[in-house]
């Protein structure tokens, strides 16, 4: 009868020996390299040309894996602005066709006209309706068509005269349906921005006294303001864009008017505010095309 310690031993030891019998099976470098010797005797040596590449390929140093670290774009975002632009501005431009190279601000020409779309506000009374005993505001709001002609001289001083023809698109515009504003100004203008001073005459046409709104019974009488003389200040900004100057101003200052609504009549001073956004003409297109042609003559 066998043990069992002696049968627990027999196993140990089958198991350290399975490794070494497996590996005894496979064959040996010396095997290998006599099956090489006898495969190239045999006629299947490899020729000089199809084992150049595995020997170029053991012949190379091993091959290491690069820490890739990613560096945060932030700083890189702010610095590559400014480097095109200084890039953009070194290449040259062709202007022997008559173009006229939109990256270098000039400043303003002699002479230019503006087409702008121009409106201003000013509050009125406020007045309870007897019927619906609601309290309405009044306003007067017209919006114009500007056209003005400006003058640049000095360098830096420039003249404007303008006059806009518009309605008036509050809730007053039954007793005041139309408006003309003759207006000049006098500042300084830059490349960009501009600052001046000016006075408008706002001429209600025609002003109708007791008008109200036809589309409600319940509809308030508006009021009527008469001789507007208005006093401004104004901050413009003006922008280059594919040859054609836009223009952005804010007017702010005082209209002194004669108002008269029901029993109230007074000759004062209301805030006055305004908005405008145009663009000048200076005559560079038309310019273009004449080099243009002169060019095109030339060649030819």
């Amino acid at each position: 009868m066998i043990r069992r310690g002696t049968v627990a031993a027999a196993i140990v030891v089958a198991a350290w020996l399975a490794p070494a019998v497996a590996r005894a099976g496979e064959p040996t470098t010396v095997d290998t390299v006599e099956e090489a010797a006898s495969l190239d005797d045999a006629g299947f040596e490899d020729s000089d040309d199809e084992q150049a590449p595995a020997r170029d390929i053991m012949a190379m140093p091993p091959l290491h894996t690069p820490t890739l670290t990613a560096y945060p774009p932030l700083y890189a975002g702010f610095a590559l602005p400014p480097i095109q632009a200084a890039r953009g501005k070194a290449k040259p431009f062709d202007t022997s066709h008559g173009e006229v190279d939109p990256r270098v601000k000039k400043v303003p020409r002699t002479h230019r006209f503006r087409l702008a779309l121009h409106a201003h506000w000013v509050r009125l009374t406020r007045t309870q309706n007897p019927t619906t005993q609601e309290f309405e505001r009044f306003h007067y709001a017209p919006m114009h068509i500007d056209l003005a002609y400006q003058a640049q001289f000095l360098k830096w001083v420039m003249v404007r005269v303008a006059v806009g023809i518009g309605a008036n698109v509050a809730n007053t515009r039954n007793s005041m349906p139309v408006s003309v504003f003759p207006q000049a100004f006098a500042g300084y203008q830059g490349k960009t921005a501009g600052v001046a001073f000016g006075y408008g005459f706002d001429w209600t046409i025609p002003p109708i006294d007791g008008a109200s709104s036809p589309s409600s019974s319940f509809s308030l009488e508006q009021p009527v303001i008469r001789r507007n003389h208005v006093v401004m200040g104004e901050v413009s900004v003006t922008s280059r864009i594919d040859r054609v100057a836009l223009t952005f101003a804010l007017n702010i200052g005082g209209m002194k008017s004669r108002l008269t609504h029901f029993a109230e009549a007074n000759n004062r001073f209301r805030l006055y505010l305004g908005l405008s956004a145009g663009a000048f003409f200076d005559g560079t297109i038309r310019r273009e095309k004449k080099a243009r042609k002169a060019a095109e003559k030339r060649v030819q």
